[in-house]
Order: structure tokens, then sequence, then C-alpha cells
């Protein structure tokens, strides 16, 4: 970027697209630190400069992705980053003329868009699927805001659930338009935070009602972004000073996820080149997701198990994230460090069959298993969590507890490495765990409570825009629940 720069100083864009840069992989926990006092202190200046940025979508071309990984509340951080977006490019905060207070209509059917660059195989595609199926179409119109590329079952089902399907250009005056066009009364984005493109397109006011998920388990700190749809599951009481959004709580987790069946033919351990003795501890996560702070934690999970194994998942991406993450380890781990195997980042199937050969998967305590606690569980293989402050990493424990089980979920380091050790050496307990996941795993698939939850949320919103109520407050710690 010094150089790009060096030949084009007048790129505002890139110079705040530099400032914003974060290393997958940090280094330690000090690093981290550092890093976000530096991102703070960068932003406050440009703040104060005069920037212009007329297209932030191309010019600056990347989002506030990895801060989610650090264990901080960001909303101050992405509060500030937001108002250097819109001072930089006024233009983002884009209205749609249908949201004037003048507009507040009575209607007998809402028309509703879902808006995602990730309605496809992947964790926001199969989050959304069912709900986009199942949302009443009594009360609702549902309408897909969608970007080009190559389809897949998900994509193509996702499609065929909604009434009208309109695809994105990736431009964002004419996707303002398009948007605009469609005069939406609410536009839910489950995901902001990911995509860069979708990120800056959410500043713009589309409907009277805007709400973002958990997708990206992170506040956006855009202000026309009015709700985030939680549960009160996943939650601790002060959670709303965690996110610029208003905080919903839904009464279960926000999806209609469909139970992924358990592959009809095993995988074994010498099918993934796994050792055929001693205990596999599995951390399914991506590899950015392993915070510094739990090296020690997975440290002295192998000291005290000298037949244990941790196995991790190698990146796609050639293998940078691997290597920076090994040389982490060489430093924080290595006496032990001869017992962490990586393995090829595999398909889906062949990913519930690894499932299937855990002795016990484990969950990353500041930013949990979503999708891959979903799938383990469904495998009927004990996950132990250990729930942290944030909603990104309570997903597990919140899976756990609309099961009505809370064995597995951990207190603290020891408690956490104590379930662990259990699992693995008392054959007892850990039948015990399986045939209580076993008996309750069917109350986190195809559940309509959270469909019906969000429509009575949507519903009510809809109405206190009608009723000019103000500041959102009419939503404060209320628990939407189906009935």
């Amino acid at each position: 970027m010094d150089m790009a720069l060096s030949f084009k100083p007048e790129k505002t864009g890139w110079r705040v697209r530099k400032d914003l840069f974060f290393p997958v992989i940090p280094q330690s926990e000090e690093d981290i630190q550092t890093r976000r006092d530096t991102l703070t202190q960068n932003i406050a200046a440009l703040a104060n400069e005069n920037l212009s940025v007329s297209d932030p979508a191309l010019d600056i071309g990347i989002t506030n992705f990895y801060l989610a990984y650090h264990n901080y509340n960001d909303r101050s951080l992405l509060q500030d980053i937001a108002k250097l977006h819109i001072k930089s490019c006024p233009e983002l905060a884009y209205e749609a003329q249908h949201c004037q207070p003048e507009r507040r209509e009575k209607k007998d059917i809402l028309r509703i868009g879902f808006l995602s660059f990730l309605f496809r195989e992947h964790t926001v595609g199969k989050l959304m699927r069912g709900i986009i199926e199942h949302f009443s179409r009594d009360l609702f119109e549902v309408i897909i805001f969608r970007f080009g590329g190559n389809k897949d079952p998900m994509s193509e089902a996702i499609d065929q659930a909604a009434d009208k399907v309109v695809t994105l250009t990736r431009n964002l005056k004419k996707d303002r338009q398009i948007i605009g066009g469609e005069e939406l009364d609410i536009l839910f984005y489950p995901d902001i935070g990911i995509d860069p493109y979708t990120y800056f397109l959410s500043f713009a006011r589309f409907a009277p009602v805007q709400a973002v998920s958990w997708g990206h388990p992170d506040t956006t700190g855009i202000p026309n972004i009015d709700y985030f749809i939680s549960s009160a599951l996943l939650e601790l009481p002060e959670a709303s000073s965690h996110y610029s959004e208003r905080l919903i709580r839904l009464a279960h987790l926000p999806t209609y996820y469909f139970r992924p069946d358990i592959p009809e033919n095993p995988l074994t351990r010498s099918d993934l080149g796994l050792p055929r003795e001693g205990h596999l501890y599995v951390c399914p996560q991506t590899l950015f997701k392993f915070h510094p702070g739990f090296d020690a934690t997975l440290g002295d999970l192998l000291r005290r198990d000298p037949d244990g194994y941790l196995i991790l998942i190698d990146d796609a991406r050639g293998g940078h994230w691997k290597r920076l993450l090994s040389d982490r380890f060489r430093f924080s781990l290595g006496d032990v460090i001869e017992r962490i195997i990586f393995i090829p980042h595999m398909p889906g199937e062949k990913f519930l069959g690894l499932l299937t050969l855990a002795d016990v998967v484990l969950d990353i305590p500041t930013f949990s298993g979503g999708n891959s606690s979903f799938e383990a569980l469904a495998m009927g293989t004990p996950i132990i969590t250990w729930p942290q402050d944030f909603m990104r990493g309570r997903v597990t424990a919140a899976l756990y507890k609309q099961m009505g089980l809370h064995e597995l979920i951990a207190t603290d380091a020891d408690s956490y490495l104590s379930l662990a050790l259990r699992l693995v050496q008392d054959i007892d307990f850990k039948r015990r765990m399986q045939a209580d996941i076993k008996a309750n795993v069917d109350k986190l698939y195809k559940r309509p409570e959270p469909v019906q939850e969000m429509e009575r949320f949507f519903i009510a919103a809809y109405d206190a825009f009608r009723s000019a109520k103000p500041d959102r407050d009419w939503a404060r710690d209320m628990i939407f629940t189906a009935g």
C-alpha cells in the first residue's frame, strides 16, 4: 500500500484501507492490544482530515472482520470507523424516498428483503434457508437480494423459497436504486462485516426497519442498522452495551436449521492420516479463530493427557495461516507441538466424518463453533464449551441450553480441562453424554418457533415505525416468543 500510495497519493481510500489492515493470526495478546491501540489512533487522525472517498467499496474494499476475534467490546471502535466512512463519503447514507416519515402506511402484507453475499453453501445459507422458506406468506412478501455467481444446491433452494429474487450489480449507485425501487418495509441482513461490498451497501436506508443478525457475530457500528437479532440463550443480561443496534432477544436461537445426516460410509482414522492410537481432541475451527489466550489451555490439555492429540484443520489458502499459527504455537506450546496435527481442508461429508471420529470436540472460548457445533451435535459428538462475555463465544453453550443440557458447559479453564479429560477417561460418563445429546438434539433442528418470533418482532418493529416511537426504545428488555 505504501508503494501504491507513492504513485497515487491522492487515493485517500487506499490510506484508510492501509489503516484498517489487521493480521489474520495475531502473535500474542499484547500484539492484539498494540494493533487495536494503533488503529484507534489512526482512525482518530483520519477523522480530523477532510478526506473524500468517492467509492469506498472499491477504494477501501475491506471490513473490520478480524476485530471480532480479539475478545473485546468493539462497539465504540466500529462506530468511529462508520463515522469516518460517512464523513469521507456522505453518499453512503443514502435514503430511499419511501422511508420518509410521511409514508407511515398500514399494510396487511409487509415486504421484507433478505440481503447477503452468502446465500449459498455457507454457514449463512444454512442458518437462513429455513427462515426464508417458512416465513408466513399471509403476513410477508419475501424478496431475496443476492449477487451473481456460480449456483449450488443451497443457493437454488433459497431462491426457490423466495417470492422474488433480485440480482445486484456490485455498483453502489445502481444497487441503491434497485433496492430502493423495491420499496421494502423491512430489510434484514443475515450478516454484515464479512463481505466488504455488503458492508458499505448497508450504510444506506432502504427500509423503515433494518436489522442484522449473527452471520457475523459482532455489532456493525452503522447508524442505519436499527436492530441486532439474537437470542436470550446467547446473551448476558448486560449485553446491550455490546451493540450499536437495539439488541433483540428471541426466546430461541435465530435459525431454522436442517439437521445434517450422519455419513453412510464412516471414515477411519487412517482415511484422514490420523494416529491409530491415542485420544483425538478435535478443534475444527478456522485458524484465525484461535485466540492467543487459548494457547495455554490447549498446552495444559496435552500435558495432562500424554496420549492426546490436538487435531486442527489446515487453511485453504496455501498454508499461509497454518504457518503463522504454527510459528506462534512453537513459542507458546513448544514442548507439546509434536502432538498438534493439521489435516487438509475437506468437503462437507468428509468433515462430518471427522466429527464422528473425534473423542472430544473442543470449542474455542472466545469465538465458539456455530455451524460446526450444529453439525458435531448432529453426529452425537460431545463438545466442551466455555462461554465468555460476548455472544460470539456463547453459541455452543446456547445450543446446549436449547437442548436442556448443561453438564458440558465449563465455567473456567480448570473445569474445561477436567471435562475434556473426563470424556476420554470415564467411558460411562461419555456414553451418558452421548445418550443425552442423542435424546435431545432434535430440539435444535427445523424449529418453527424462531421463525414465528422473528415474524412477531418485525411486525412490532414496523408498527413502532408507524407510531413514531422514539429511538427504538420500545424493544428494550423484551424477549420475543412464538406464543
